[in-house]
């Protein structure tokens, strides 16, 4: 229980985000006063919705950021017009809310897009509520929220045009920060594995930043292929290290790391435009550590390849949101169910919300969203606690503050106030934030309304008890072992298709060389990240075992492992093949630990792989995951040879 409320009251400080917070209060802020000024402090308001789309201003490339701003701008609005045109029918209300809650829901879920996911699609359509029916007026409000949007999209780009370095320019320059790091913890095997999973993280954070920065534009592709081209070298890099690795090299010749740490050095100054370093030592090491020294020697090639040359090697990838859309549509996806999920659950609570009239119905279902959009089980039910006193104590501040009877300006600086805060500590700490957030919420309705007393605030503890109700008791009844159950079986799907992707690069009959399609790197990482989340999800769950969850965390990693080499091997211009009997022998092994997850086939003495010609990670991932399974198992462990 201690445990449960220190983390509950526990204060992130590196998570404050004062620049943000002030953007937003200064957003809402200037529509509204404009509004008021003009004596059209309706649509300064509105407008001043629209500017919540700030909210949704997360990390990723600055191209994304943008394009999240204009599909929530274009989502404010069409919330808004919906909920003008349905608000006096409430059955068609409460379905169409149902219906954006949940489509907005799955959208974040299966791109992966971080923030409040519908939250404030819900206090958009559910604002007319507070303001006149006239379902004739929708185009006019929808207008102005669109305009609200369209204020914020302007002044982000503004000052993302004014960073010195955009958000793939500082990734690729952690990476090779990471990679130096690397280097240096190479005789550390503790260290140089810690290293190594931090980087993988990086190189699939990196890898989307560049995807979504896509772009047409001639000027910006040069220096993005420049970019994609670093990144795909920095993987290079830590291929060969994770290759020498493999060969238990003890350590690296000092030559090596001294060449990182010119290169590492090279890639900040080009990147800010500095001086040109230029490496002057001669290097002679032993055969083996060749293929790394040239790896080396191509990130300087890269950086000063003239842009003709880069534009001919550079192949970027475009985003495929469509696909991903798509491929999460299926039984064994969480997101897929996690949706399916929150569909019962909240359909639970706007049923509930209209069939028993209350007043300001759509704070039951906000409230039921906001517990909902926890990361797992345990989190959502501390957000379902924080979410209550954060309510009641943002309740009884605004009802002191409603007793004085402020005037509309001083209002208006309320309601910029407490949207300030709130983007300033939501990171630090939920529950201190829900406090302004119920304070935001409620300012935004009653100014809305016209009617701002303390009638307005009281009702809303009532109605976030109930809301709050709902989501537990749907939480316990449908997330008890949801992920953990089905972990397993997601193992194994990546299992099963790192397969059919190892055959399509190793076979004999050179599907790279014949031009084939290129087996699908996306379906893998929607497969991955699917596997991921529900090992977190597992560990959140009410009643699973987390020792039994964690011993999963290694074969869960060697898996990745396979995954990024063999994105390497497909996108290497001259893979090397091997013969039938091999590939016959390394089939046997992926469906072996398949079908070990998958129907809980024991996995017995090792099959005494033969080594790749190129990859030979790959191989020795496999044999740790045999040993791994084999530990979980309690079964007699034979060393990998």
């Amino acid at each position: 229980m201690m445990h449960y409320l220190s983390s509950l009251f526990k204060f992130k400080k590196q998570n404050i985000n004062i620049s943000k917070g002030t953007r937003q209060g200064l957003l809402m802020l200037i529509p509204l006063l404009i509004g008021y000024l003009t004596g059209y402090f309706q649509y300064g308001l509105l407008a001043a919705t629209g500017t919540l789309t700030n909210i949704y201003v997360f990390g990723g490339s600055n191209k994304s950021k943008l394009r999240i701003l204009w599909w929530c701008t274009i989502g404010f609005t069409l919330c808004i017009m919906l909920g003008t045109i349905t608000v006096s029918i409430p059955l068609l209300f409460g379905l169409i809310l149902l219906i954006v809650t949940v489509v907005t829901y799955y959208v974040f879920s299966a791109l992966e897009i971080p923030g409040p996911s519908a939250t404030f699609f819900i206090v958009t359509f559910a604002l007319p509520i507070n303001m006149p029916i006239a379902p004739d007026e929708a185009l006019v409000r929808g207008f102005f929220v669109f305009l609200g949007g369209l204020f914020t999209i302007i002044v982000v780009t503004i000052l993302l045009k004014s960073q010195k370095k955009n958000t793939q320019e500082r990734a690729i320059e952690g990476e090779y920060q990471s990679l130096l790091q690397l280097f240096k913890d190479f005789s550390d095997k503790e260290k140089f594995k810690q290293t190594a999973e931090k980087l993988v993280g990086q190189f699939k954070a990196t890898d989307k930043q560049l995807i979504t920065s896509f772009t047409s534009s001639k000027k910006q592709s040069e220096q993005l292929q420049r970019l994609y081209l670093l990144h795909n070298n920095a993987e290079g890099i830590f291929a060969e290290l994770l290759e020498l690795n493999t060969k238990e090299i003890e350590t690296l010749p000092d030559v090596l790391i001294d060449m990182m740490e010119y290169i590492e050095r090279s890639v900040f100054s080009t990147i800010d435009e500095s001086t040109t370093l230029q490496w002057k030592e001669t290097v002679d090491i032993p055969v083996v550590f060749q293929r790394l020294e040239k790896q080396i020697y191509r990130t300087d090639e890269i950086l000063h390849s003239p842009t003709g040359q880069i534009e001919y090697e550079a192949h970027l990838r475009q985003p495929l949101y469509g696909k991903q859309l798509k491929y999460n549509l299926t039984l064994d996806s969480l997101v897929f169910m996690n949706t399916m999920r929150y569909l019962i659950i909240m359909g639970t609570a706007v049923f509930i919300a209209l069939m028993f009239d209350f007043d300001k119905a759509y704070w039951i279902p906000l409230t039921a969203h906001t517990i909902l959009i926890g990361t797992h089980t345990i989190h959502s039910m501390e957000r379902a606690v924080a979410r209550t006193i954060g309510t009641f104590v943002g309740v009884l501040l605004l009802t002191l503050i409603l007793m004085l009877h402020p005037p509309m300006v001083i209002s208006i600086l309320v309601l910029a106030l407490s949207a300030t805060l709130t983007e300033i500590i939501i990171g630090a700490n939920y529950a201190v934030a829900m406090i302004f957030i119920t304070t935001q919420v409620i300012m935004l309705n009653g100014l809305a309304s016209g009617k701002l007393s303390i009638l307005i605030a009281l009702p809303r503890v009532v109605d976030v008890i109930i809301g709050v109700i709902i989501a537990v008791i749907g939480l316990l009844i449908l997330g008890r072992k949801n992920a953990s159950q089905t972990l397993p079986g997601a193992i194994a799907e990546v299992v099963r298709y790192e397969m059919s992707f190892f055959y399509y690069v190793f076979s004999k009959n050179n599907y790279l060389s014949n031009n084939e399609p290129k087996y699908s790197e996306l379906k893998l990482s929607i497969k991955l990240s699917n596997m991921n989340s529900m090992y977190n999800n597992a560990h959140g769950e009410l009643f699973a075992d987390s020792t039994k969850i964690s011993a999963y965390y290694p074969i869960i990693f060697a898996l990745e492992e396979i995954s990024f080499m063999l994105s390497r091997a497909q996108n290497n211009p001259n893979p090397q093949t091997i013969d039938d009997v091999v590939m016959g022998q390394y089939l046997i092994v992926f469906e072996d630990i398949a079908a070990h997850f998958e129907k809980h086939v024991p996995i017995y003495q090792g099959t005494g792989l033969p080594s790749l010609p190129q990859y030979v990670n790959i191989r020795t991932a496999l044999l740790n995951i045999q040993q791994y399974a084999r530990l979980k198992s309690n079964e007699t462990v034979e060393q990998p040879n």
